[in-house]
């Protein structure tokens, strides 16, 4: 089908008179040499994939512009997710920043994320765990949603959305196994019974629905270090209200305060105060 379309356009490139021949060869040169002049100032570029857009640059902040191994994190980022995570480099840069800052600090314990979908950032989790050795836990159905978490504000899912991953492919994406942990099944049924005693440095949770939500609040945070970074997606996206009132319950009982993040799905984080 693409090759389809790739004749497509040069037909209608050959098709046209030679002042629009002209124009439109103009208009990439001046289109490859913006993005030459964005990949050097800014670092990294990254092309619209229909095409229809104007250049998109996802800079890096002064701090991160010398460090290369960014670069590689992106493009693990936008493997398999491209059109949402190619237009989310906010979230992206925040999330590695509070990685870094939460192991500079020396907080103690391992990771773990719930809601992993394509690995995208649990690729950044297992580098941080790799760099300073730790264990990452990875926790999902990898089928997609499960029926019975679809109910009263969440029944409108659909069961099985966001089920085009499996472990295989998360385990391409992600590397570092020696230091990551695939948990498979329905939360918190799922929790190995070794992990009731764990501590925990960093909780990326990113479920979306009420019911995994709060049961993972409920489970990491009080094995949660103090200082330890805990990462809510969706929290004030507008498309999950179940994972907002899930977190707006826990702000309620724990007592923590949220700082919201301006990335494309309404990220909520916190360290642990006690």
């Amino acid at each position: 089908m693409a090759h389809t379309a790739s004749r497509g356009n040069l037909q209608r490139f050959l098709e046209m008179n030679p002042r629009k021949k002209l124009n439109s060869i103009r208009w990439w040169i001046t289109y490859l040499r913006l993005s030459i002049i964005a990949k050097a100032a800014f670092g990294v570029v990254s092309w619209h994939p229909r095409g229809k857009l104007p250049l998109y640059m996802a800079y890096y902040p002064e701090s991160l512009r010398a460090d290369r191994s960014v670069d590689k994190l992106f493009a693990k980022w936008i493997r398999g997710n491209r059109v949402n995570n190619n237009g989310d480099a906010t979230r992206f840069v925040s999330f590695l920043l509070n990685i870094r800052k939460t192991m500079e600090d020396g907080i103690p314990g391992d990771m773990a994320e719930l809601g992993v979908w394509r690995g995208n950032s649990a690729a950044m989790l297992a580098k941080a765990a790799e760099q300073h050795s730790r264990t990452l836990f990875l926790f999902d159905t990898f089928e997609g949603f499960d029926g019975r978490d679809l109910k009263d504000v969440d029944s409108k899912s659909r069961r099985g959305q966001f089920g085009n991953t499996s472990i295989d492919y998360v385990k391409e994406t992600v590397g570092c196994e020696a230091h990551v942990r695939y948990i498979k099944g329905f939360f918190p049924e799922s929790i190995p019974n070794d992990l009731e005693n764990s501590r925990f440095s960093i909780v990326h949770i990113d479920c979306d629905l009420y019911g995994p939500m709060k049961a993972a609040l409920e489970f990491f945070y009080p094995r949660m270090s103090k200082g330890a970074l805990l990462i809510m997606h969706d929290y004030h996206s507008g498309t999950w209200p179940g994972a907002t009132n899930a977190v707006n319950e826990f702000c309620a009982a724990t007592g923590e305060t949220l700082i919201l993040l301006p990335d494309k799905s309404g990220t909520a984080v916190c360290r642990k105060t006690v």
